[in-house]
């Protein structure tokens, strides 16, 4: 290399550094648009939800029917929030079904040694 290219060495480094920094201001610009645009449109979905959330922070426990329609507001959310399917129309007899959030499924005892006494409660307490 002669020396006129040595003296342009620091100058073209500096040009492609700040071609690289604007090329990637560019990219992340464009990707916060689009994540705004998809928040925009799911905001306006769950508007009368989030309507009725904003309204169950000023139920009361005395307000016995609005704090109902407040809990099932609550399970909505919760429910949308953890990605479950929606709950039958059949299963609101106030039992507690499989795939619920209320359903506990039994203990499993395989792990228990053979002879270890089974988990049942004595009654005796």
């Amino acid at each position: 290399m002669n020396m006129k290219n040595l003296q342009r060495l620091p100058t073209m480094t500096a040009v492609v550094l700040v071609v690289l920094i604007v090329a990637g201001c560019a990219i992340r610009l464009r990707g916060d648009e689009s994540r705004t645009l998809s928040a925009t449109s799911a905001d306006h979905a769950s508007d009368a939800l989030a309507t009725k959330l904003a309204e169950c922070r000023s139920v009361t426990y005395e307000q016995k029917d609005a704090l109902s329609e407040c809990r099932k507001a609550w399970a909505e959310k919760r429910r949308q929030f953890l990605g479950q399917k929606a709950p039958s129309a059949s299963s609101d007899n106030g039992t507690a079904q499989e795939g619920s959030s209320l359903f506990v499924p039994p203990k499993d005892e395989s792990r228990l040694p053979p002879d270890y006494p089974p988990l049942q409660p004595s009654g005796k307490e």
